[in-house]
C-alpha cells in the first residue's frame, strides 16, 4: 500500500476522531494535534521501506545533520555536548520520551521491511515514547494512525503474511537472522 493511502485512513479516522471531540465539548485546539498525530503515526510504520515518504524525510534530516556538523566542524565551531548532554532533565519523562523515539526510529530505519516496525513490540514502543511526550490528543491521533496502518497492510496481497503477534526484535529478518537494511 501506498504512503499517500495510508495517510488517507488515518486522516480520515483522526478528522472524524476530532470532530467527535469537538462535538462532546472538546477544544477545537486539541483538533490540530489528533490530525498531526495521525498523519507521522500513519507514516512511521514504513520507516524500513527505502521509498517510503517516512525514509526519505529521516534520510534528508540525517544528511542535513550531518553537513550542518561537518560546516561547523570546518569552520572551527565545535559542540560542547558535554554541556548540552548535563543540560537534559534525566528525570524528565519528555526527555526520556524523545530518546526512546529516536532510538526506535533508528532501529526500526535499519530493520527489514515489515518486520520490527510493523511488529506488537516495536509499535508498543513508538506509541509508549509519544505517550510520554504528554499530549494526549497528539497521542490518540498517533496511535490511531498507525494502527490503521498495520490493519491497513494486512489487507493488502503481501499482508496474509504479516503476521503482528510475533515478537520481533529490530535489524532481524523473517528467518530472525541479523540483517541490517541500508
Amino acid at each position: 500500500m501506498k504512503g499517500r493511502q495510508h495517510v488517507l485512513i488515518g486522516t480520515t479516522a483522526t478528522v472524524a476522531t476530532g470532530i467527535g471531540l469537538i462535538c462532546s465539548g472538546s477544544s477545537v485546539t486539541n483538533f490540530i494535534p489528533i490530525v498531526i498525530g495521525g498523519i507521522i503515526g500513519s507514516y512511521i510504520p514504513d520507516i524500513d521501506s527505502h521509498k517510503s515518504k517516512a525514509a526519505q524525510i529521516f534520510n534528508k534530516l540525517f544528511v542535513i545533520l550531518i553537513v550542518v556538523l561537518a560546516i561547523l566542524y570546518c569552520l572551527g565551531i565545535t559542540l560542547d555536548l558535554e554541556r548540552f548532554i548535563g543540560g537534559l532533565d534525566a528525570n524528565d519523562p519528555k526527555t526520556l520520551a524523545v530518546l526512546i523515539f529516536a532510538v526506535v526510529t533508528i532501529l526500526g530505519k535499519l530493520s527489514p521491511h515489515r518486520m520490527f516496525t510493523h511488529k506488537w513490540f516495536g509499535t508498543m514502543l513508538f506509541c509508549y515514547s509519544v505517550y510520554l511526550m504528554g499530549n494526549m490528543y497528539f497521542t490518540i491521533g498517533f496511535t490511531t494512525g498507525y494502527i490503521l496502518h498495520i490493519v491497513a497492510d494486512t489487507m493488502t496481497k503481501n499482508g496474509k503474511y504479516l503476521k503482528f503477534f510475533q515478537f520481533k526484535l529490530p535489524c532481524r529478518n523473517s528467518k530472525n537472522k541479523f540483517d541490517i537494511s541500508w
